[in-house]
């Protein structure tokens, strides 16, 4: 009878620690990657970026805005001046 117990392979121990680590590997580097998206998702999030279309649309109504506003302003002086001359008219 012998007491001999199988030896463990080493060869097999140590492909069995490399795939471990490699699984592990993988998961924590798809984890740190999920988290520098989050982080840079909150980044721009706090900086105000907006999307092209936003953009776009913010610029065309601030260009109607300011044609509207000139269009007032040349209203409102040519309102003035026939003020002024109501003004001297109702004087003489």
């Amino acid at each position: 009878m012998s007491d001999r117990k199988p030896k463990p392979d080493p060869i097999g121990s140590v492909s069995s620690t490399l795939g471990d680590m490699l699984v592990d590997g993988k998961s924590m580097a798809d984890e740190v990657a999920d988290n520098a998206k989050a982080v840079a998702r909150v980044a721009l999030g706090n900086l105000g970026v907006v999307s092209r279309d936003e953009f776009d649309g913010q610029v065309a109504m601030l260009r109607r805005t300011r044609a509207r506003v000139e269009q007032l302003e040349s209203e409102i002086s040519k309102l003035l001046i026939k003020i002024d001359e109501l003004q001297s008219q109702s004087s003489d």
